[in-house]
């Protein structure tokens, strides 16, 4: 049952944060320029990051053959970018490498998806 939940809010949040990004891309380019200029901004992700991890496998370390492991994958992946922004104070040139990408780099093609 806890699986059911974990995927059905992380199904959500992915698909939120994917159409956000993909109608507002110039929005999150912009974003992504102030990022890279302040590097207290990499410590608060690092925070929410290495809190989203320890709450999924806190509650959810399952390391089973099916597809709930794919919520234990997402929880461990987080709590280790969480530690990885926490300790590497400079990780401003990641999102200047996402700064200078075209627009095409974020948004596949808007006439396919309308």
């Amino acid at each position: 049952m806890m699986s059911i939940i974990l995927s059905k809010i992380i199904g959500l949040y992915f698909l939120c944060a994917g159409l956000a990004i993909l109608f507002n891309y110039k929005h999150f380019k912009k974003l992504y320029m102030k990022l890279a200029k302040n590097d207290s901004f990499c410590f608060i992700g690092g925070i929410i990051a290495l809190f989203f991890g320890a709450f999924i496998i806190s509650l959810h370390n399952d390391w089973v053959m099916a597809w709930p492991v794919f919520i234990t994958i997402i929880g461990w992946l987080s709590l280790i970018k969480g530690f990885w922004l926490l300790i590497c104070y400079k990780c401003t040139p990641i999102f200047k490498f996402f700064a200078k990408r075209s627009h095409a780099f974020f948004v596949i093609d808007r006439k396919s998806v309308v």
